[in-house]
């Protein structure tokens, strides 16, 4: 991987990272809630798109990349899952 897009791409799961970290949510109305469990099921879709492009990568260059974006995906969606938890929302795939 080149070293500008690893940088690019540090920079994007660090911004990502942040927001995470952001303190709960509190969800107000059920469009919110709404959003929410729409947001998981997007999330859970590209954690496994993340899975699968890891286990098919075959350039050596790309495998970081692969770990990043597997890695990032997961933390999306755990970190929406305990939002829905704390907000009484239930979630199933």
């Amino acid at each position: 991987m080149k070293r500008s897009n690893r940088s690019e791409h540090q920079g994007h799961l660090l911004t990502l990272f942040a927001h995470l970290s952001k303190p709960s949510i509190k969800l107000d109305n059920d469009f919110d809630k709404h959003q929410l469990l729409e947001n998981l099921s997007k999330a859970k879709k590209e954690w496994r798109a993340a899975e699968e492009y890891f286990d098919n990568v075959s350039d050596s260059d790309l495998v970081e990349y692969a770990i990043y974006s597997m890695e990032a995906a997961k933390r999306k969606y755990v970190y929406l899952l305990k939002q829905a938890k704390l907000n009484g929302v239930t979630y199933t795939d």
